[in-house]
């Protein structure tokens, strides 16, 4: 048995791949790890113009998510909820707000559908995967930020910065009405510092534990005071701001909140911080000895800290393609779906019942990581519970949809997604009879297993399944049930 390479040392980690080691392993790594599947078409395609074209396309344009329907209503009706509790009695207000909540969780479901089929889309999927890297750094979840418009304008604002900079992206969370409430950045006044987003900034979104000090909590709490929502939006109110002198990293100044961001984001820590997190995001969950992000950090610092030369930098890196990283990574549930989708050719289910609930048993629940943050990658993802929930949902594709159990919103969701094109979200029959079309036990199984899987497998494996096919007269149930198998085994929870 071969051992594995030592990895590059961290100068050269980072140069582009050698073009000789491009082959069809590395491409489908790549689209694995970029986006959520490696099917035979996207595999042929990268292969053929190489990790720099494919990383460019996929991340050539910012592409917006369009307003769920029921979520337009929603602000349409909450821009005069102010006007409107006003003119109500204590009891009729009572019942208008839960009236309003009630819908605004209606909404986050839609929501979370909308974004799921959104992100299902070949040409969305590495975006996405991006935009939920991105919201895993500057967390805020749906149980504290109840306004489901709030929740989807907060998620459009960082999809709308990939094409600027981190510093200006930093910024525009601080400004946020989301972040504000999350952290209660509202509650920050001159003489009454709230220390919490000073705190996290440092923490969290920039820095890292070890690259701050108490005191610059502190004195930068103070840069932090006076921020308030007015209409909605951020405001910075004069009266309840510190404007005395404040000594941050080391420097004296009047600091307010955008001279704080561009302080923090000058600091040497501030370059790795976020090629830390990619790291561990993309690539090893465990992360890499800091110097290798150090230097990941001095390449991007030169960069201009752009977003869009995080993932260019990591995906066509020597390090990236090592074989210690070969179909070892844990998907997460929302990954797990996602590429089930796409290896399946089927669409994401169009209402929500189904897929929210599988979500949230697999662990992952839409917008609501467990703390600020966010969610553990790895090893945390798999439990008795969780694995049995991934089977679950890995059957449930093969069913068919029983119509006269839905009820009449699932009737009218389903209905609309036909009419868009977009409404298969399970295997029929006749995909699996074709695939049995003209081929024996062996050849299916041997597609199949170089079709799902990052790695090979085991040839007990292939002669397990085989045997299966075998010992069944029922071609396509049998050909169902091992399809299933293979989307079970613990080797397709790995990219």
């Amino acid at each position: 048995m071969g051992t594995t390479p030592s990895l590059p040392p961290p100068d050269r980690a980072w140069l582009p791949l050698d073009p000789r080691r491009w082959d069809e392993a590395a491409a489908r790594h790549l689209l694995r790890r970029m986006g959520f599947s490696a099917t035979p078409s996207a595999t042929a395609l990268a292969l053929k113009e190489g990790p720099a074209m494919t990383v460019r396309r996929g991340f050539s344009a910012v592409r917006p998510l369009p307003l769920p329907d029921k979520l337009s209503e929603l602000s349409e009706e909450s821009e005069g909820v102010r006007a409107k509790l006003r003119s109500l009695t204590p009891e009729e207000r009572r019942q208008f707000i839960q009236d309003l909540r009630r819908k605004s969780e209606g909404a986050l479901r839609d929501f979370n559908v909308d974004w799921l089929e959104f992100a299902r889309r070949p040409e969305c999927s590495a975006q996405e995967k991006f935009v939920m890297f991105l919201q895993d750094i500057f967390v805020v979840t749906a149980e504290k930020i109840k306004q489901t418009e709030t929740l989807f304008d907060y998620q459009a604002a960082i999809r709308g910065q990939l094409d600027k900079d981190y510093t200006s992206l930093v910024r525009a969370v601080m400004k946020h009405p989301a972040m504000i409430q999350f952290l209660d950045a509202n509650q920050n006044r001159k003489g009454q510092p709230n220390e919490n987003f000073a705190r996290e900034l440092f923490e969290l979104f920039c820095l890292g534990e070890g690259n701050y000090t108490e005191k610059d909590v502190k004195q930068a709490a103070r840069a932090m005071t006076g921020v308030t929502l007015r209409k909605g939006a951020y405001h910075l109110e004069k009266s309840q701001h510190d404007d005395g002198e404040k000594v941050i990293f080391g420097q004296k100044g009047n600091f307010d909140p955008d001279s704080l961001v561009n302080l923090t984001m000058a600091q040497p820590a501030a370059a790795a911080f976020a090629p830390q997190e990619l790291i561990k995001f993309y690539l090893a969950a465990e992360g890499l000895p800091r110097e290798y992000a150090v230097a990941f950090g001095r390449i991007w610092r030169a960069s201009g800290l752009r977003l869009q030369e995080l993932p260019r930098i990591l995906f066509n890196s020597e390090i990236f393609y090592h074989p210690a990283f070969r179909g070892n990574y844990i998907k997460s549930p929302v990954a797990y779906y996602l590429g089930l989708c796409q290896d399946l050719g089927v669409d994401t289910m169009p209402y929500p019942g189904p897929v929210v609930n599988a979500l949230r048993s697999m662990g992952q629940p839409f917008l609501n990581p467990p703390n600020v943050r966010g969610w553990i990658y790895g090893r945390n993802w798999i439990s008795s519970t969780t694995l049995a929930a991934r089977r679950a949902v890995a059957r449930g594709l093969f069913q068919e949809i029983n119509e006269d159990k839905l009820n009449a919103d699932e009737v009218a969701a389903l209905k609309e997604a036909r009419a868009a094109g977009r409404g298969r979200p399970t295997v029929t029959p006749d995909r699996l009879e074709y695939l049995a079309k003209n081929r024996t036990d062996r050849e299916i199984v041997s597609h199949l297993c170089d079709y799902f899987l990052p790695v090979p497998v085991t040839d007990e494996f292939r002669k397990v399944l085989e045997g299966h096919l075998k010992s069944d007269q029922r071609r396509v149930r049998s050909l169902q049930e091992v399809v299933t198998a293979i989307l079970q085994a613990p080797v397709y929870q790995l990219s």
